[in-house]
This record gives C-alpha cells, structure tokens and sequence, in this order.
C-alpha cells in the first residue's frame, strides 16, 4: 500500500487499516471548538459507520459540540507506528433505546445511573474525511509518508483524495 509514483490504491483497504487502528486502540483524542481547540481523552465504541462517545450533559464536549458540531478524533497505535485522524459533524443522541444499547458497564464508575440516568448521553461521530499513516500496514504516502493517506466520504463510499503538505 506504498503510495508514490503513480501507485493507485483501494479506498477499502485504506477504510479497514482505519477500522483495525481504531477497534485496537479504544481511546482517543476528541477536540471540539469553541473560541479556540478543546481537546480531551475519551473511550469510543465503534460500529459501522462511525463512533460512539459517552458524556454528561453538564460537560464541555457537549456544550461545545451544541455550538459547533464540528470535531476531531485522533487515535494513536504507537506498537504499530500508526494513527487515525477522524473529521466530521457529532451529533447528541438522548434517546433511551440508543443509550440502552450503546451503554457498557465500564462507564459506570463515571455515569452512576446508568443509561437510564439524566447524566448519560451520547456523541455521535459519523466522519467525512479520514486522515491516517501506518508503518505496520505501509500507508505511507509520498512524499515518505510526510503526509497522511486520506479518504473523503463520496455518499457511502470512501474516495481517495490529495493530502496537502502544510
């Protein structure tokens, strides 16, 4: 999957590289934006078409994703030399069908009512763009992996774009 040259690549094998990364590191980091980046660790559940993230109603990650939905995932695999970039709109889901099934009993030390308890709610974050680089799974596009290799959301498919050098 050594990107250069002309190379061309599968949008779906770069997807389940992001997808592996992600099920084997389940903490990240979440920055949300308001007035300036806010960037905290959190724990995620993943599912087909994106994350789920556990919070308070009370806390600043929902405030903020109540101003401006717009976020940042980052996860790192240091042992594989890896990290995954997510971009796209969070959503808040309140109802008790989905809290009920998203729930696990390790959040309960930090959401002591449960998913049934006026503290629990979730994020939801089905991305648009996906950012990553990978030594384990040589994604690492040219120029020698100065860049990361990225996906963009085309419908329900994924496309492979131009990372810009910055």
């Amino acid at each position: 999957m050594l990107i250069g040259g002309g190379s061309t690549v599968d949008p779906a094998e770069w997807y389940d590289v992001a997808r592996r990364i992600l099920d084997a590191n389940r903490t990240g980091f979440l920055t949300t934006v308001c007035g300036g980046a806010r960037t905290r660790m959190v724990e995620h559940k993943l599912d087909d078409a994106g994350i789920w993230f556990a919070t308070s109603p009370r806390s600043r990650k929902f405030a903020d994703i109540r101003s401006d939905p717009a976020v940042t995932y980052a996860v790192e695999d240091r042992a594989a030399g890896a990290y995954v970039t997510l971009y796209g709109p969070a959503t808040v889901v309140d109802d008790l069908a989905t809290r009920r099934e998203q729930w696990s009993e390790r959040a309960r030390p930090y959401f002591p009512g449960g998913p049934e308890g006026d503290d629990f709610v979730l994020i939801r974050l089905v991305p648009d763009r996906i950012e990553l680089w990978s030594l384990a799974d040589s994604v690492l596009p040219e120029p020698r992996g100065l860049v990361p290799a990225v996906l963009v959301r085309s419908g329900d498919d994924w496309a492979v774009a131009a990372a810009e050098r910055q």
